[in-house]
């Protein structure tokens, strides 16, 4: 996200010889500090919505990449077809469908010239049926078949991964499909989870309620069954207010950085007397050690194992 860690007032409190003039440059460093921050601690720190799929692992637990909780708004299973479009149109050896944020793109090649039928929106087919029916109104070679999921939304057809509200989608969800003399099957997870609860502050869902879940016919059977992006996980996770410590550790980066303008950062040490001397650090140094102190309880160790 781009949402600044940390506000002038307070960074401005470690400068205390700053001026106004110096807030534009000042406000720059924050930017920068929150991103090597979140970049440090592999996570985000504001709340925000996220849309992502996961890899089944067979465990009882199933870890999401973003934490605290804060709900979990749905947990969708089996992704099946619900959607095939195909393009027969002659000396067409290539049509591609792709699935983007706004609709379906529909391309392709006849007689070497590339050509774009057209963009079909979500938002004029709101329905699987509607946006299916349009396609089968184009022509040049275009047809479309159901797959008994004419109600549900197009929209959600497109999957932003793991790309959150703030920072915009992903150009592309599924695609682009060969569609050229065979059916491209979009898919869409259909089947509403209902057995499982989450942890908030470590950031798992667990399966803990085999009663409501008809899939699991033993109590052995309580995992997220194995599989590639077979999850689709929708949720809301970060804190409503960065944390103190988070806040101070941005003011003092943002602050550290700005003392540093004009310096040469790989000159760690220099001598003039006798002989000139002088030494060049690491230039991949790490973050403060102050900074570092105030982060270590929010940096994120797991190893995203995930999929999606």
């Amino acid at each position: 996200m781009s949402i600044d860690l940390t506000d002038l007032d307070t960074a401005r409190q470690h400068l205390p010889n700053s001026v106004d003039s110096d807030e534009p440059a000042i406000a720059a460093m924050i930017t920068a500090a929150s991103r090597a921050i979140r970049k440090y601690c592999r996570r985000g720190f504001i709340s925000d919505t996220y849309d992502e799929l996961y890899n089944g692992n067979g465990d009882k637990r199933l870890i999401l990449r973003h934490f605290p909780i804060i709900g979990v708004q749905s947990v969708r299973y089996r992704p099946v077809t619900v959607l095939k479009i195909q393009n027969n149109f002659a000396n067409t050896p290539i049509a591609r469908v792709a699935v983007t944020n706004g609709g379906i793109v529909l391309t392709r090649t006849t007689s070497g010239v590339a050509i774009t039928d057209a963009t079909l929106t979500f938002a004029s087919n709101v329905t699987v049926l509607a946006l299916q029916n349009a396609v089968n109104a184009l022509g040049n070679g275009w047809v479309a078949a159901g797959a008994g999921y004419d109600a549900w939304p197009a929209a959600d057809m497109y999957c932003p991964n793991g790309i959150s509200s703030a920072n915009g989608p992903l150009p592309y969800s599924q695609g682009a499909l060969t569609a050229a003399g065979q059916f491209a099957e979009l898919k869409l997870h259909t089947y509403e989870l209902a057995g499982y609860q989450f942890s908030a502050n470590k950031g798992w869902l667990l399966r803990a309620i085999p009663y409501t879940d008809p899939e699991l016919l033993h109590p052995e059977d309580l995992i997220w069954p194995v599989g590639i992006n077979n999850f689709r996980v929708q949720y809301t996770a970060g804190f409503a207010t960065v944390p103190e410590d988070v806040q101070e550790a941005c003011a003092i980066l943002a602050a550290t950085w700005f003392l540093q303008r004009g310096r040469d950062l790989s000159l760690s040490s220099e001598h003039t007397s006798g002989s000139y001397s002088y030494q060049i650090e690491n230039t991949g140094a790490e973050l403060p050690g102050r900074v570092k102190a105030l982060l270590r309880p929010y940096r994120n160790y797991r190893v995203d194992d995930g999929g999606g």
